[in-house]
């Protein structure tokens, strides 16, 4: 199969109204399958048990349907922010209350593979065709609406995902970190939009919830300083950025971001990726899934 062609924005390319950065807050609500557990748990990092069931690790990854996603919840409310959350299809199955809480309170939700064991990049063609039509039909059938969007585990497609994502009617990709802004990719069912994935995440600041809001907000202010539009994508995991102090760094970041006035756009993937099709002269096209 053949990559897909892209094409970079024009030189003319701007945000809405001359805003000087997108801001895109991702949320991560993740599960495992039955017998997998994410390898970067506390305990699973520090003492790895081969072969051993790790409950412990099963339950850390947990906090984030039972609770963190909640906190999440309430912070984006309080700064009357939307946001696009990332949803695993299990999520779906086995707590169905978060996505209509979800949908109910406006923010887009995303297609985020049935589990975070169920890598594209380990699945044959077939398979992950159907991973991608299951996870997206087990969100529509709780909240009534097809996801646009996805983002694979690891942020790890295959050189066919963009591909069958246009296939199946998706708009956009979270998977890339190649370039600064989105692109559109074009395919023979459609284009979708390329749109970056974090360097910074909860996962990914080992020194704990100052240096993420430290690191962010120095980031925010090195991208309205650069003359040029600019997108933030505030990245966070359910089960790892929905802990107390984790989550009061976020909402401090998130104050920081609306301290910035109108300089920044605050956007879900979605909106993002149609501005971008509008100024590229793409129309979205939405075929199905099949």
């Amino acid at each position: 199969m053949p990559s897909p062609q892209a094409s970079t924005l024009p030189s003319s390319f701007s945000w809405p109204d001359d805003r000087q950065v997108a801001v895109i807050a991702t949320v991560a609500v993740e599960l495992w399958s039955h017998g997998s557990w994410p390898v970067y748990a506390p305990m699973a990092a520090a003492w790895p048990l081969p072969g051993a069931q790790d409950t412990h690790s099963v339950s850390w990854a947990e906090y984030g349907v039972t609770t963190g996603v909640w906190r999440l919840l309430d912070i984006l409310q309080t700064k009357e922010m939307r946001a696009t959350f990332g949803i695993n299809g299990l999520v779906a199955e086995r707590f169905p209350e978060i996505l209509r809480a979800t949908g109910g309170a406006g923010h887009e939700i995303a297609a985020h593979s049935y589990a975070q064991d169920v890598l594209p990049a380990c699945l044959d063609a077939a398979a992950e065709r159907a991973n991608i039509v299951r996870s997206c039909d087990l969100i529509e059938g709780v909240t009534g609406r097809r996801p646009t969007g996805w983002m694979s585990p690891r942020a790890t497609g295959t050189a066919r995902t963009v591909d069958l994502l246009a296939q199946a009617g998706l708009t956009w990709s979270g998977d890339f970190n190649d370039a600064d802004l989105p692109y559109v990719l074009h395919t023979p069912y459609g284009s979708v939009v390329a749109i970056m994935h974090s360097d910074v995440s909860d996962v990914r600041t080992p020194s704990g919830p100052a240096a993420y809001r430290s690191l962010l907000e120095q980031l925010l202010g090195c991208l309205l300083a650069s003359g040029r539009p600019q997108i933030l994508n505030l990245t966070v995991h359910a089960h790892v950025g929905g802990r107390p102090a984790m989550a009061d760094a976020i909402g401090r970041v998130l104050d920081s971001v609306q301290q910035a006035g109108d300089r920044v756009w605050v956007a879900t993937h979605q909106q993002v990726a149609e501005h971008v099709l509008r100024h590229t002269g793409h129309a979205t096209q939405r075929q199905g899934a099949s």
